[in-house]
């Protein structure tokens, strides 16, 4: 078994267990290079059982060969909650294209029952003592089946899936699924830290903050189940009682993926329209101002520093937009930064690229992190890259450690997990450490306080590492916000701890998509 791999499988059976890592010694910059396997490795087919190309009705149980599955394993399944799975293609794709891998899920009410099948209503099936049978139908997916053949443990099994449209099979493959609930052992938080408030967001799907003083500005995204997004305002200037003082969203544009601001005007990247921009001169009344492009171009993260902001578009032709914002209200398009990446089918929202010392750290998904220089006038100099198979770049801080500069990096997908790089030359990146949960849940955004790592992960809830020791990050404390039985919960990928604001106040701002805002405070000093 590979090392990295190793590490993984020992750390998850640590947190199972609910033991704690001894203190890490200082570092004094030394480390071993960790070889690179990304995100996701094929293995072969996930289970014994294949779906058949003809002789039966395309979705149906007569259509997957069970013959080499031990169905009664499937006696001792726990057939309650949400499951997500690790979904591995055979040939047939698309169009001809063979696909890799993606994920998937489905949710089992408390009875056993069916509730959704991929983020859609599920329609049909058997899930009897020994058949797991379970279908949902949406008008651009068509009819997706997952059928179970072996469970592994009472909360995981394997199986095949079968995507028709019109009776005719267009996908097909072998899947391995995991019930996402809380590590068994688990509390619901840990390391010293508490709940303070829970205030729900009734716009959409909430995904992201911005915590200025005493206001918190949570932004949502369109949701099937959920409805609009939008902006809701909170006032926290007694974190124990938010107030929710205004919400809005405008007419035909309320998918909203991030915010960010700087003197008085809020920036949100919206995937129709861009950025748009709102006046918070009266923190509790904001007030549109304008959109930042002319031409509509879908954005999914935005950042600031100093006076650039970066949007990164939905579209990777536009890349990453970087304004001139000198006068905040009034941003002027600079330049785009293409890196040529291919957008994965999956949502695209996380944090926007991150400025260190003279230099910007993109993350430009399927071509990893991007370290640029943006003194370089009249454009900006690509200083170094850092990529890897099957490769979602998402979120990522950076610090100085031991004389090294390190960014922790992160992607969104199936193996997704948080990577501790030596990126002090740009050109010769060197992976030094890594942390990652359960391959079918990934991490989301993240932020670096001294030598503390926020990181919100999904499903699992928010994780804070110490990463004094950069090559052994150690998790310290924990808040499990995922709850399978919250109203509105779903079985997607972008479910759970989403959006991070940690302000300084002795406070953690963190946004869950069922729960809406939560404030915890911050794990004691070590």
């Amino acid at each position: 078994m590979r090392c990295a791999h190793l590490a993984w499988t020992v750390l998850l059976a640590c947190v199972a267990a609910g033991c704690s890592s001894p203190a890490a010694a200082p570092w004094d910059g030394s480390y071993t290079a960790l070889e690179e396997w990304g995100d996701w490795t094929d293995t072969g087919p996930l289970s014994a059982c294949r779906v058949l190309e003809s002789g039966a009705e395309c979705g149906s149980g007569d259509s997957f060969d069970l013959s080499a599955c031990k169905l009664r394993s499937l006696e001792g399944l726990e057939r309650q909650g949400v499951y997500r799975s690790e979904l591995r293609f055979d040939a047939r794709g698309t169009q001809g294209v063979r696909m890799a891998t993606r994920g998937g899920g489905f949710k089992l009410n408390t009875r056993g029952i069916p509730e959704q099948v991929q983020g859609t209503q599920a329609i049909a099936g058997v899930w009897d003592a020994r058949m797991l049978l379970i279908s949902s139908y949406s008008q651009d997916e068509g009819f997706f089946t997952f059928a179970g053949c072996n469970a592994v443990t009472p909360r995981s099994l394997t199986g095949c899936f079968s995507r028709c449209r019109q009776g005719v099979l267009v996908e097909s493959g072998t899947f391995r699924a995991e019930r996402v609930a809380r590590f068994k052992g688990e509390h619901e938080i840990s390391g010293g830290m508490q709940v303070v408030s829970e205030s729900p967001v009734e716009l959409g799907m909430p995904v992201d903050l911005q915590v200025l003083g005493d206001w918190a500005y949570v932004v949502s995204q369109d949701s099937a189940g959920q409805g609009p997004g939008g902006l809701t305002v909170f006032d926290v200037h007694e974190p124990s009682a938010p107030v929710q003082v205004a919400r809005m969203k405008l007419t035909g544009d309320s998918d909203w993926r991030g915010a960010t601001s700087r003197n008085g005007v809020l920036y949100v990247a919206s995937a129709k329209s861009g950025v748009v921009l709102f006046d918070i001169s009266r923190p509790e009344a904001p007030v549109f101002l304008r959109r930042a492009l002319d031409k509509s171009a879908g954005v999914g993260m935005v950042s600031v520093d100093g006076d650039r902001l970066y949007a990164v578009g939905l579209d990777a032709k536009a890349g990453t937009m970087m304004f001139d914002i000198s006068t905040p209200a009034e941003p002027k398009l600079l330049q785009h930064i293409v890196s040529g990446a291919r957008l994965m089918d999956e949502p695209s929202s996380s944090q926007g690229p991150v400025s260190y010392e003279g230099r910007l750290y993109v993350n430009h998904r399927g071509e990893g992190l991007q370290v640029v220089d943006t003194r370089t006038e009249p454009g900006v100099r690509v200083l170094g890259r850092y990529t890897y198979p099957h490769a979602n770049s998402r979120a990522s801080a950076v610090g100085t450690f031991a004389g090294r500069t390190v960014a922790f990096e992160s992607s969104l997908g199936v193996g997704a997990r948080l990577r501790v790089l030596d990126v002090s030359e740009p050109l010769h990146i060197v992976k030094i450490g890594e942390y990652g949960l359960r391959a079918v849940v990934s991490p989301r955004a993240m932020e670096l306080r001294g030598s503390r790592l926020y990181l919100t992960y999904h499903q699992e809830g928010l994780r804070v590492l110490d990463v004094s020791n950069p090559t052994l990050p150690r998790e310290v404390a924990y808040f499990n916000s995922f709850r399978e039985t919250d109203a509105g919960r779903g079985d997607t990928l972008e479910e759970g701890a989403t959006g991070l604001q940690v302000p300084g106040d002795g406070h953690v701002y963190i946004v869950d998509t069922a729960r809406g805002l939560i404030v915890l405070t911050e794990p004691p000093p070590p």
